[in-house]
């Protein structure tokens, strides 16, 4: 790829693991004429280093950079400082680039500076009107295009600024849509058609693409199109994470993926962290409850919508003829009769074809009010079945999505075709609660809306007043050498809906009210925090004169013309300058210096600012208090944390989230539904050492599906938190720095069992055992039963070992060593199986104990058994369901049951598809004799 003009460059550095990696997929794909290489790096994995290197000593060609920000661009060339060219620094505007018209042999830009579009023209401003015009008289707001014209044009006389921006909107929609046609560069910028020009000009070759999943729009379209431009150069896309592809159109989906094909590298943050490139972390959790006045409007809306399901279900005494039937007569009708809007169904499978969502939805809905199936419709099976087996639960506290579908179908097609007044008027109550409870029903579907009990429960004040136990427990552990940053999605929060403007008021949930309520307590107080958002500076009073001193000296070796003014607001001040260099990218700069030098120990900003691009290297205390949910995002914000302080060598950072549940009301776990879809992409170190994606790797009862168990374990989970927070050194044994990380996930089983073990008032029903059972030792034996009766019946081709390991909770990870994967999948199948609550299994096995003293039941243990209670005799637990793999015929069962004999309880297996077993099978159900808690398969590395 060397140009022949292109001299020697060399980098003065040493590589990490990762980036030679990288080189050397690199070298091999370029030797083979590939052109596009896709990089995913964590934030401080050496992005920028990385993209250097590839640059001088693989491509060596003239190159440019594009940043989403000038910070960032400004990193790009300060990063040169680590090469050599022809044996001196690489330095000097001939050699390093940071301005558009003046590109060298590395040029670093903006991707606004090559993509800016121009204002409009003749054409686009003719077209946007157009449209403007269509949707007037669609809108039924003119009715003829003389009528809209004439409207516009008085618009833009008497408010010319509101004029401006509407058209202006319109002109993007006509920007956008030309671009999709491949008229991009026609609609550029002068100035961004020069730069390219220019670039092509000096035969730039590499073109680096940072942070490039915000590729997706406007900026991608350009460049994919500018590609023939700079005559096809080699193109490096690094990013942190992939972009999210949802809100974004089908093409520029399609047109990202072409440009950068496959991701050929992604170095996942534990290796970096394994490595010692990146600092270790803890991801915990506090969860919070609303306040008294939010948890009444969650209330009201909870009571509301279940007085909706009732009325929806209650038989109308006035109905006539013309009446929608109830919602459970009109759900069993369509069902009955195969029913949907547009046709009658031949059978249940081309209903089911169909409409599958309603098919499913509808069934469950039936048997959670106990209501029976016609006959032709076969019953549903699997997890939402179990969802009601739980006591005094109602039909409003079904699943989400199946309330959605089912009432998604009755009010579009049975309520809002109706013409009886009263259908109309429950249709219309019902639209307005389902969007309070974030659905909107709309002419065509039903889709996801801003909810008022999201909003409350993502923005409670319990969630500020929280960060102040969490920051007075870090003190104590860190004391000087904390720094703390407190995020929020807003300086305020954005527009507070008329819903819910009596119980958040426009500071909820943002930076200004975090900052408050940590400078008005005392403990936090001592941390002197410092509000830094795009617009606004606030400092606590106390520190003003420090912050004075300390920021008047950073202006002064900065060359920066500024002065500073003090606004006394009481308990604190607002920093405000005069100067012509006063703007956001020097005082951000400023603070940013002074937190790293503890002038301030605790930043509270919003997102937007202290997210992507910016850097602090001595941050060990993160606070979520943000509402976003998105992997791009959310990596973003760990990775501000997880850079390495050269002044702290064992840091370890705490990345907390604040999470808001109220699980007795509908959607009262959306905040908690957030946070785990926060975590879907996020690894961490779990409390036995394996490094986990997802919220198990948090806590193991996060991961489990029961709410009820999960509500009723949140204080021990802020316990276990709390506790965990304060053990740094244990949680940097943990990551096991300095070990080879393995590349590929493991598949394990988490089963839950009692904390403390079953202890003395359970001991095994064995001859050959007498020592009580524990936690550990029954999963083990279990395990044993799985794994001999699997090579007795001649399925596994491995010989694997079972590993155990005990997490806080209660709760026992299994993987297995020596195996190959398939018979790791045919293990955690079985073991899933038998240690999880069933549907109809063909065979059960009973699990019964010897009681030796009085004790009381555990969370883990069926109903029947969870009260006090003496005896000697043996006593039956639970039944559990012999694995499907091994209860195919009555000689694979006979040897399971021989197994279970031996090493886990006596007790003889029964068929449950006919006769006693039948009876037994819908017995044990009823009474609860069976697991509580399913075991769960997780990806995890070991």
């Amino acid at each position: 790829m060397q140009t022949a003009t292109f001299p020697d460059v060399r980098f003065q550095g040493q590589l990490r693991p990762s980036q030679t990696e990288v080189a050397a997929i690199a070298r091999e794909k370029l030797a083979a004429g590939k052109r596009r290489l896709h990089i995913v790096a964590p934030p401080g994995a050496g992005k920028t280093v990385l993209g250097l290197y590839l640059w001088a000593e693989c491509v060596k060609t003239p190159a440019l950079v594009l940043s989403p920000n000038s910070a960032i661009q400004a990193q790009w060339a300060a990063r040169a400082d680590l090469f050599t060219i022809d044996g001196r620094p690489l330095a000097g505007p001939k050699f390093v680039s940071t301005c558009a018209t003046s590109p060298a042999m590395l040029t670093s830009l903006t991707y606004q500076s090559v993509t800016l579009p121009s204002c409009g023209g003749d054409d686009v401003n003719l077209m946007a009107t157009a449209r403007w015009v269509d949707r007037l008289i669609e809108l039924d707001h003119a009715d003829s295009p003389e009528a809209a014209n004439q409207w516009i044009d008085d618009l833009k006389q008497r408010s010319p600024a509101y004029f401006e921006k509407r058209l202006s909107s319109w002109r993007k929609q006509v920007r956008d849509e030309m671009a999709l046609d491949g008229q991009t560069l026609d609609m550029l910028h002068s100035s961004a058609r020069n730069t390219l020009e220019r670039l092509r000009d000096i035969g730039v070759g590499l073109v680096i693409l940072d942070e490039c999943h915000h590729l997706m729009g406007h900026w991608g379209r350009v460049l994919a199109a500018a590609n023939d431009v700079l005559d096809g150069p080699v193109v490096i896309g690094l990013t942190a994470t992939p972009p999210d592809r949802e809100g974004h159109k089908p093409q520029d989906i399609k047109r990202y993926d072409e440009y950068f094909g496959a991701i050929d590298y992604e170095v996942p943050v534990p290796a970096v962290v394994r490595d010692g490139f990146l600092a270790p972390y803890q991801d915990l959790v506090w969860f919070v409850r609303p306040t008294p006045q939010e948890m009444e409007f969650v209330s009201d809306v909870d009571r509301n919508f279940r007085q909706l399901m009732d009325d929806l279900c209650r038989p109308r005494p006035d109905a006539d003829a013309n009446a929608v039937p109830p919602l459970a007569d009109w759900t069993y009708n369509a069902l009955d009769q195969l029913q949907l809007p547009a046709m009658t169904c031949r059978n249940w499978s081309e209903f089911e074809k169909r409409d599958p969502d309603f098919a499913e939805s509808a069934r469950i809905f039936l048997n959670a009010i106990g209501g029976d199936l016609p006959q032709h419709v076969p019953p549903v099976h699997g997890l939402f079945e179990r969802l009601f087996l739980r006591p005094n639960q109602s039909v409003a506290d079904l699943p989400t999505e199946v309330l959605t579908t089912v009432l998604d179908r009755y009010i579009r097609h049975g309520l809002r075709r109706s013409h009886h007044a009263e259908d109309q008027r429950l249709c219309e109550i019902a639209v307005e609660r389902l969007r309070l409870l974030g659905t909107q029903v709309t002419e065509t579907c039903s889709r996801g809306c801003a909810s008022p009990v999201s909003r409350v429960l993502g923005y409670t004040h319990s969630k500020v007043l929280a960060a102040v136990p969490i920051l007075e427990s870090e003190m104590d552990q860190l004391e000087d050498n904390l720094r703390a940053v407190v995020i929020t999605d807003y300086e305020k929060t954005s527009a507070v809906a008329a819903d819910v403007s009596h119980v958040l008021d426009e500071e909820a949930g943002g930076a200004v009210a975090a900052f408050r309520e940590l400078v008005n307590q005392p403990a936090t107080n001592t941390l002197d925090p410092v509000l830094l958002t795009g617009s606004t500076i606030f400092i606590d009073h106390d520190l003003s004169p420090l912050f004075e001193a300390a920021a008047n000296h950073w202006l002064q070796q900065h060359n920066c013309d500024v002065e500073l003014e003090f606004q006394d607001e009481g308990t604190f001040h607002i920093v405000k300058g005069r100067g012509t260099d006063w703007c956001p990218r020097v005082y951000i700069q400023m603070v940013t210096q002074l937190f790293q030098d503890g002038v301030t120990r605790c930043l509270v900003g919003t997102r937007g600012l202290l997210g992507e691009g910016w850097d602090a290297n001595r941050i060990n205390v993160l606070i979520d208090l943000t509402t976003v949910a998105t992997s791009m995002t959310v990596n973003q914000l760990r990775g501000r944390s997880i850079r390495l302080d050269p002044l702290q060598p064992q840091k370890v950072a705490n990345n907390w989230d604040i999470v808001c549940v109220a699980p007795e009301f509908a959607r009262g776990m959306v905040d908690y539904n957030r946070f785990c879809k926060k975590h879907r992409t996020i690894y961490g170190v779990t409390d036995d050492g394996a490094i986990e994606k997802g919220v198990g790797h948090v806590h193991a009862a996060l991961a489990e599906v029961n709410v009820d168990h999960l509500a009723r374990s949140i204080p021990t989970i802020n316990a276990d938190m709390l506790q965990r927070s304060t053990q740094r050194e244990r949680a940097r044994e943990l990551w096991k720095i300095g070990t080879p990380f393995r590349g590929a996930a493991v598949t394990v089983a988490e089963v839950r069992v009692p904390e403390s073990g079953l202890g003395a008032g359970f001991s095994p029903l064995l001859a050959s055992k007498t020592a009580p059972w524990t936690a550990v030792t029954l999963v083990d034996a279990i395990c044993s039963v799985v794994l001999s009766a699997l090579r007795d019946t001649d399925q596994l081709k491995s010989q694997p070992t079972v590993q155990l390991s005990e997490r806080h909770g209660g709760y026992v990870r299994v993987h297995l060593e020596n195996r190959d994967d398939v018979d790791n999948g045919l293990f955690m199948k079985c073991l899933t199986e038998l240690m999880s609550s069933f549907q109809r299994p063909r065979y059960l096995v009973p699990l019964s104990v010897n009681v030796v003293d009085r004790r009381p039941g555990t969370s883990w243990l069926p109903g029947i058994v969870g009260q006090y209670f003496e005896s000697h005799a043996p006593i039956l637990l639970m039944y559990m369901a012999v694995p499907s793999l091994l209860s195919k015929n009555k000689s694979l069962v006979e040897i399971f049951e021989g197994h279970w004999n031996r090493l886990v309880s006596q007790g003889e297996s029964t068929y449950t598809h006919q006769g006693d077993g039948l009876a037994l099978l819908q017995d044990a159900r009823l009474k609860g004799l069976m697991p509580a808690a399913d075991a769960q398969q997780r990806e995890c590395f070991l």
